[in-house]
């Protein structure tokens, strides 16, 4: 039972962040991508390159860096993919608008279809004479083909 306890106490510690970082650091750590991890930010992973990571910026905030400062600090050491929300200019103003853009078009085709449609069934129905019409109808009701 001990024992368990000692793990379960262990166990915890290890998940939560270490009691020597401000929150401040975490704020910022979770903006950043983990370079060695997938899917994870700097402040989720146990990665020595993150637990580094969060001591450099614990470093500059020390030093007086602001939030900004950090970030462009890790944006020029190794690109703007290393950001977990790509600033909007240039090219990766397209991730953020191309979806929008897409649902657009495809929503524009898909009326622009319906509506053809809708005119061509439109224009059948007036192209029929009524006279074969009524023929065509008493033919289905007497059962003829």
């Amino acid at each position: 039972m001990a024992l368990l306890l000692v793990w379960g106490g262990a166990w915890a510690v290890e998940d939560g962040p270490p009691p020597d970082l401000s929150p401040e650091v975490f704020q910022i750590a979770k903006e950043l991508r983990c370079p060695v991890c997938q899917g994870e930010s700097i402040a989720e992973s146990n990665a020595e390159l993150s637990q580094e990571s969060r001591r450099l910026i614990a470093e500059m905030l020390a030093e007086g860096k602001s939030k900004e400062e950090i970030l462009q600090f890790f944006v020029d050491r190794y690109g703007e993919w290393i950001l977990y929300s790509p600033p909007r200019k240039g090219i990766t103003l397209w991730v953020w608008i191309g979806p929008v853009l897409g649902l657009g078009a495809i929503g524009y085709g898909i009326f622009r279809y319906l509506a053809e449609v809708r005119r061509r069934e439109e224009a059948l129905a007036q192209a029929v004479d009524e006279a074969m019409l009524r023929r065509v109808e008493r033919e289905i009701e007497e059962g003829e083909p």
